[in-house]
């Protein structure tokens, strides 16, 4: 892993998008900041085809009192983007919870 990527809503993106540029993303979908040369990305949403921001933020998993997004809805984006990077996480997903 060599980033960090963070979905924000309300307050928190309005701070975020104080820190640095916004502009679109790759994807072409919502908006982002980038930070620290690319190792932390801010989005205002996530991809095509996922559950809207709110969904995706009230569904996170606490882990020692960080939220984060599921493991397997974080394996059905990755399986279905396809690209090489991404495969090599959604194996080592599926080895993780036992469903390789």
């Amino acid at each position: 892993m060599s980033d960090l990527d963070i979905v924000a809503r309300g307050e928190a993106w309005k701070a975020a998008s104080s820190m640095a540029e916004v502009a679109t993303p790759p994807s072409g979908h919502g908006l982002r900041v980038v930070l620290f040369g690319g190792h932390i990305e801010i989005f205002d949403r996530w991809l095509p085809g996922t559950r809207d921001t709110d969904d995706l933020i009230n569904s996170a998993e606490f882990i020692e009192g960080i939220p984060f997004c599921p493991l397997l809805e974080v394996l059905g984006w990755k399986a279905r983007s396809g690209r090489v990077k991404d495969k090599r996480d959604v194996e080592a997903i599926e080895g993780y919870l036992g469903i390789a």
